[in-house]
């Protein structure tokens, strides 16, 4: 999820799995509608695992007349043995009981092996199984954006199976000291696609760029760049209201004080006072009350982009045949 429209699809097609439960009359069906299942059990899966579960057992409380939201089915796969596998042992197996305290399902050593618009089929020690449900969502790793594979075959700069740049020490293209890949487009040491590196490596490229500028400025040769180097400052995931787990040096903490931890952090990196302080008004008033907000969704936010990339695929497929009639003549 990188976008706006990315993060109102993933909210329109999972209020959207209780608003057509509601009107189902097949049994089969609302089960299915109802049932969500999140694939990677790392912080993302973990949190949006407990999130829905949240959704399901208390925002959506009382909301519908034919349909308990109580009765959604949330289930949390990985083929790895443990959730939060970065994480200390005592971190995963809090983690792990307040996920099952709000009703997820984590099923561990699960290997997806194929999905379609009904559900998933699942290969695990016992075989193959299959699971029906109309909400799926992909939490077990993410695809760089399609601008880092559009610099590295303009520059020839190399790629990992991501789709990340293989970047110099300084974060630049091999051959271009003047462009910065930084964020989850880049790949130096292996690091994460997180945010912290994100922080750091763009904060890193702008000091080099200030240091550069103010030197060409007073007529100085550049300062000699020093290669990047990544501080890992922690490890946290929010799993639900008042429950986090988080680990910052040695210190470990779970439930409440690593709750308001994350919450801290968090504020810490937003932009601007006025952004700090609408957003902890709003987090105030939501952790509070228990009101429900706006929930409607419309069919644009949640079937556009598949509509945009259907479209896309079929000019894609008419341009080869037309490309192929072309260099024929």
């Amino acid at each position: 999820m990188k976008t706006i429209d990315d993060a109102l699809e993933l909210r329109g097609r999972i209020l959207g799995a209780f608003e057509s439960a509601e009107v189902s009359t097949d049994p089969a069906e609302r089960a299915r509608l109802l049932t969500f299942v999140v694939v990677g059990a790392g912080p993302t899966g973990v949190e949006m695992a407990g999130e829905i579960a949240q959704l399901a057992h208390r925002t959506l409380a009382g909301a519908y007349r034919t349909i308990d939201p109580r009765d959604a089915r949330i289930i949390l796969l990985d083929a790895a043995p443990t959730v939060l596998p970065p994480f200390d042992d005592k971190l995963r197996r809090a983690a792990a009981d307040t996920l099952e305290d709000l009703g997820v399902e984590i099923q561990l050593g699960a290997m997806v092996t194929d999905v379609d618009d009904d559900g998933l089929t699942v290969r695990d020690q016992d075989g193959e199984r299959r699971i029906e449900a109309a909400c799926k969502i992909w939490s077990a790793g993410v695809a760089a954006s399609p601008l880092g594979r559009q610099l590295a075959e303009q520059t020839g700069a190399d790629t990992d199976r991501a789709g990340r740049v293989l970047v110099e020490p300084d974060l630049t293209l091999p051959g271009h000291s003047n462009v910065f890949v930084v964020g989850d487009m880049m790949n130096r040491d292996g690091l994460p696609g997180v945010a912290q590196v994100a922080i750091q490596g763009g904060r890193y490229a702008a000091q080099l760029i200030a240091a550069e500028v103010r030197a060409h400025r007073k007529g100085r040769d550049k300062p000699e760049r020093a290669p990047f180097r990544y501080t890992d400052k922690g490890s946290m995931a929010m799993i639900s209201r008042f429950h986090a787990v988080a680990k910052v040096g040695r210190l470990q903490l779970t439930g409440l004080l690593a709750w308001l931890l994350w919450l801290l952090i968090h504020l810490v990196y937003i932009v601007g006072f006025k952004s700090r302080l609408a957003t902890a008004m709003s987090w105030t008033w939501s952790f509070l009350g228990r009101t429900r907000g706006h929930l409607a969704v419309t069919e644009q936010q949640v079937v556009a982009r598949t509509a945009i990339n259907r479209l896309d695929a079929w000019e894609d497929s008419r341009a080869v045949p037309e490309a192929a009639t072309a260099s024929a003549r």
